[in-house]
């Protein structure tokens, strides 16, 4: 039975370049081409492409707020990042990180990450040599930094009602931490697990869900019990070319009831492709078989498709298709764009 696409909106980002993209690590940061990105809007069944105003040159990696109303991006202008807050059609958007307090220490604020009920935010602050995560409302008032003597950290994800934050970093070789938010210091959640990126609570806050640098998908509860294997075969890190040295993080994405994870996964042959498996490691299945390298999965609000990148011909373009890859549904074509659709979000109709 074909699925409705109905599900809701698309927000993202098209990254541009000039000749062939190539990053690699440098002092300081990363060097890429010079780079252009811009955001667009979608609806799910591929009607009313527009473009969303722009503040600044570049607007990546959009999320947006569980009631539709706002969305989130990282904009980078004179060299520093910032995260911007508009509503969901882009307008009336304003600069909400790094705050006044925060400015004068750090230059530079991204990967912005909201609890599920919407009341707080968690991001990064750089001073282009170290980071630290920051703690604020979502609105970006009354932030302030987590932990601010434990070292480098980021990669952080709030729990549903935003009391507790785990994250990683080079602080202990991406070894998981978990904190309250009330708390000074964290603890060390896999202390024999370095390599551990992408944590995030299940909406049940009982369970966080990771990936790690050995390929596999992971499970632990918050106070350390139950460390299990889900799946194997993950790919860790998303490229836009062979000549990509400083790939991204390609997150795996919990279902919004929390009893499925979608995550991107290297077969024994061909590019690899989306994958689902339940929380208690049964029931894998590959979820396209596409001739791209596929990336970056998420769920529709109502957990019935997921979202996508796939590559067509040398650019990654936006795809939906049915969550449980069954039926007559094949993976559903969004976009035809010239860049490279590089992150996205899901915008729950309100």
């Amino acid at each position: 039975m074909a699925i409705s696409h109905r599900a809701g909106m698309l927000v993202y980002s098209v990254r541009t370049w000039p000749g062939v993209y190539y990053s690699r690590d440098v002092a300081g940061g990363v060097e890429t081409p010079p780079l252009s990105s811009a955001l667009w809007r979608i609806n799910t069944d591929g009607s009313h492409r527009e473009a969303l105003p722009m503040v600044a040159p570049r607007a990546e990696h959009p999320i947006a707020g569980p009631d539709g109303r706002w969305i989130y991006w990282q904009s980078e202008n004179a060299g520093r990042w910032q995260i911007i807050r508009a509503n969901s059609d882009g307008r009336e958007a304003q600069v909400i990180a790094p705050g006044a307090g925060l400015a004068n220490c750090w230059s530079s604020a991204f990967g912005a990450q909201l609890s599920r009920n919407g009341s707080r935010m968690v991001y990064t602050v750089s001073n282009g040599s170290t980071g630290r995560i920051v703690l604020a409302g979502a609105d970006g008032r009354d932030a302030r930094v987590l932990a601010p003597e434990f070292g480098y950290t980021y990669m952080a994800s709030l729990d549903t009602n935003a009391t507790r934050v785990v994250f990683s970093g080079p602080a202990r070789d991406y070894r998981l931490l978990v904190m309250a938010v009330d708390q000074d210091e964290p603890g060390v959640l896999t202390p024999d697990h370095p390599d551990c990126y992408g944590p995030q609570f299940t909406p049940d806050g009982r369970t966080i869900v990771f990936i790690r640098r050995d390929g596999g998908l992971y499970s632990v509860a918050p106070d350390g019990s139950g460390l299990r294997q889900i799946a194997g075969g993950v790919q860790v890190e998303f490229f836009l070319s062979p000549a990509d040295k400083h790939g991204s993080t390609d997150m795996p994405a919990l279902s919004p009831d929390g009893t499925r994870v979608a995550f991107i996964r290297r077969g024994p042959a061909g590019p690899p492709q989306v994958a689902v498996v339940n929380l208690d490691g049964t029931n894998l299945r590959m979820i396209t078989r596409l001739p791209g390298t596929c990336g970056r999965p998420a769920w529709s609000p109502d957990g019935n498709i997921l979202a996508f990148v796939s590559f067509v011909d040398d650019r990654p373009q936006l795809f939906t298709v049915s969550a449980t890859g069954e039926g007559a549904d094949a993976p559903r074509p969004l976009t035809q764009e010239n860049g490279a659709v590089y992150a996205f979000c899901w915008i729950s109709e309100h």
